[in-house]
């Protein structure tokens, strides 16, 4: 309680955390979806402040408070007429209607197909030591919980989001970084070319691998030696087009 009264208090001899001109931008989608990369390439961008996994819900506008000063401290920016942007991959963090319709904020879906996703959490696994990424069955039950509950998201925004094909973002870049310019109104286009922040490849901040330090968009590992039980795959296939499917549908581009 101490700690939310200080975090509180904190927001209140701050007012540019309260008055700031702002907007949000969001990333919804789950672990492994190169999340970690497009909200780098985003928050590299002059206009965009955040780059990573806040891991908190948002509730209210005191949630939203609480996310301007943990970016403005974090990066030690001025947030007046910037977007911020957050991710959430997790059902365990919420993100409340009433917030999608009173502050409308701009929301991008991204996916990725099951077997890429399920080998890369598992991989995951091997090198951060957690055990359960290392279960293709608990790996597979997490994406396919996620993946309903972005479907649930979807429907309630009523199609004002921008859904993204993980694939694209390495296979058809200028595309889609042009189309997600436009879509944000941003005066600068978005590149390829990205900055490394101070949680860049840490573990609990998003892709722990070498390969985010890079600072530019390129191919990753297909992780050919790590097997997927045929009937978790086929399943997590299934919940994977369905879920494509419905965010396809209602999609503006």
């Amino acid at each position: 309680m101490l700690s939310y009264a200080r975090k509180l208090c904190k927001i209140v001899l701050n007012p540019q955390y309260i008055f700031s001109k702002t907007e949000y931008l969001f990333i919804f989608s789950h672990m492994r979806s190169r999340s970690t990369l497009l909200s780098h390439v985003l928050g590299t961008h002059p206009e965009i402040c955040g780059y990573r996994e806040l891991h908190h819900s948002y509730r209210n506008r005191v949630s939203l408070f609480k996310m301007r000063s943990r970016i403005a401290e974090e990066l030690q920016c001025n947030i007046q007429n910037k977007y911020l942007l957050d991710k959430l991959l997790h059902n365990k963090l919420l993100f409340s209607e009433n917030i999608l319709k009173k502050v409308k904020p701009k929301i991008i879906f991204l996916l990725r197909e099951p077997e890429s996703t399920i080998k890369s959490i598992m991989n995951m696994g091997y090198i951060t030591g957690t055990e359960w990424y290392k279960d293709p069955l608990k790996a597979a039950d997490y994406y396919c919980s996620r993946l309903l509950k972005l479907e649930e998201y979807s429907k309630q925004m009523e199609g004002n989001y921008f859904f993204i094909n993980s694939n694209d973002i390495i296979e058809d870049s200028e595309n889609i970084l042009d189309s997600l310019t436009d879509w944000l109104n941003l005066k600068e286009p978005l590149k390829k070319e990205y900055s490394i922040f101070p949680h860049t490849g840490k573990a609990g901040h998003g892709d722990p691998s070498q390969n985010i330090r890079s600072g530019i968009i390129k191919k990753t590992e297909s992780y050919p030696e790590i097997e997927i039980p045929s009937d978790i795959l086929r399943q997590a296939t299934i919940s994977y087009l369905a879920c494509k499917n419905s965010l396809l549908r209602g999609s503006v581009n």
